[in-house]
C-alpha cells in the first residue's frame, strides 16, 4: 500500500470517527454505476445523449426478439414452429453474435436447451 493510500484510509478513519460521513445524500442505497470505462472518451457524450433520447440499439431490439422467440419455444408455444420461425431465430442468432453479443446469445441458447430437456423418466420399482 502507497503511502497515498494510507494517507487516505487515515482521513476516512478520522472522518467516520467525527461521524462526517453519515447522513449524506443517497445514504443506504445501492450505487448507481454509469460505467463508459470501456467507451473511447470522444464516444461517450453522445451515447450517453442517445441513451438518454430512449435510443435503443438494434443489437439489444434483437436480442429481446430472441428471448421471446426462445421463451415461447420453452414454454410449449412454440410446438408448430413453422420454418419461418426457425429462420428467424438465426437470423437473429447470427446479426447477435455479429454485435459482439455472441456471450449472451449462447446463455439464452443454453437456458433454452435446459428448459427444454426432458428429464429422465424415473423407472417404477
Amino acid at each position: 500500500m502507497s503511502i497515498f493510500d494510507q494517507l487516505a484510509e487515515e482521513k476516512i478513519r478520522v472522518a467516520l470517527a467525527k461521524g462526517q460521513l453519515s447522513g449524506l445524500p443517497g445514504e443506504g442505497r445501492p450505487l448507481e454505476f454509469d460505467d463508459d470505462a470501456l467507451v473511447p472518451a470522444e464516444l461517450r457524450m453522445s451515447n450517453r445523449i442517445l441513451r438518454n433520447a430512449g435510443y435503443v440499439p438494434p443489437a439489444i431490439l434483437e436480442l429481446r426478439e430472441l428471448r421471446a422467440l426462445c421463451e415461447a419455444i420453452a414454454t410449449g408455444a412454440g410446438e408448430g414452429l413453422s420454418a419461418l420461425s426457425v429462420r428467424r431465430m438465426t437470423s437473429l442468432l447470427l446479426r447477435v453474435e455479429a454485435a459482439g453479443l455472441s456471450h449472451v446469445a449462447s446463455a439464452i441458447l443454453a437456458r433454452l436447451n435446459a428448459r427444454t430437456q426432458a428429464p429422465p423418466a424415473a423407472s417404477e420399482p
